[in-house]
């Protein structure tokens, strides 16, 4: 169960894949498609018509872009989000898609304009020119997509800090000097989000860059039980409990949150008497 928010860990977009690429990719290889269509470089305005020309450019640019979106998606499941992962997964997909659209490019040349470029320093000379187009074309929609994904151009919110909190007053949770003062103090719960902590109060919710053991052992006794391996919920924020024919158990807090209760915290939750809560 996850509240719908604004805020994404780095790494993860925050708009889902068919926004982007209608906002953010396809209006560039289009562009780029056009571009190249009218100015017609390496002689293809000369030996090509304007439509055999965009055909040309359009088939090329699109099977990179395909290509270039495949190798990234193949990296994404290496790297897993990891920020320090993404220029290696970048530099390998524009390497990856420049040796493809070489071979490609090659054999449409062979079979188009009758240029053979298939020896060692026709692919070498070829493969200058379509990584310069690779890199023009692909700039901006990486920049964008690394935008989007929190990695570049953001500064990273105070609270996505591992650094330890300042002391707070006197008798004040731990946790308290790490959750943003627009927030509140009035916390309900924590669940955790990858390698992340979404901290819920009764004014919204943020993340936290660390585990949640930890901050369950910063909120130095708060009034509250862990009821499932990803989720710690604050004893006055429990409206109802639903259960189900078999069993389980969601708690509903007063925030409209649905928080599962797993089998292994059944019992704590039945012995803090929530079960009888309307």
């Amino acid at each position: 169960m996850r509240e719908a928010s604004h805020v994404a860990a780095p790494g993860r977009p925050a708009a889902p894949f068919r926004r982007r690429l209608l906002r953010q990719r396809l209006p560039v290889i289009l562009a780029a498609v056009l571009v190249l269509t009218v100015i017609g470089p390496f002689g293809t305005f000369q030996d090509l018509r304007p439509l055999p020309r965009l055909a040309y450019w359009g088939g090329l640019i699109l099977a990179g872009f395909a290509a270039f979106e495949l190798l990234v998606w193949i990296a994404l499941r290496v790297a897993r989000g990891d920020a320090r992962r993404w220029g290696r997964v970048v530099g390998a997909a524009a390497l990856g898609v420049t040796a493809l659209e070489t071979v490609a490019v090659a054999a449409v040349e062979w079979s188009v304009r009758g240029h053979d470029f298939f020896s060692v320093t026709g692919l070498l000379e070829l493969a200058l020119y379509v990584g310069t187009i690779t890199v023009l074309v692909a700039a901006v929609p990486v920049l964008l997509e690394l935008r989007e994904r929190g990695l570049v151009g953001v500064a990273p919110p105070p609270s996505l800090s591992t650094a330890a909190p300042p002391p707070g007053p006197a008798g004040e949770p731990r946790l308290h000097a790490r959750i943003p003062a627009r927030l509140g103090r009035d916390l309900l719960a924590l669940a955790m989000e990858d390698h992340y902590v979404r901290v819920h109060t009764a004014l919204g919710s943020d993340l936290i860059l660390m585990r949640l053991r930890d901050a369950v052992a910063e909120l130095d006794g708060v009034p509250g039980l862990q009821v499932h391996r990803s989720h710690w919920v604050a004893a006055h924020a429990v409206t109802a409990v639903e259960r189900r024919p078999d069993g389980k158990m969601t708690l509903l807090l007063i925030n409209g949150l649905r928080v599962p209760v797993s089998r292994s915290y059944a019992a704590d939750v039945r012995a803090a008497g929530w079960l009888e809560r309307a």
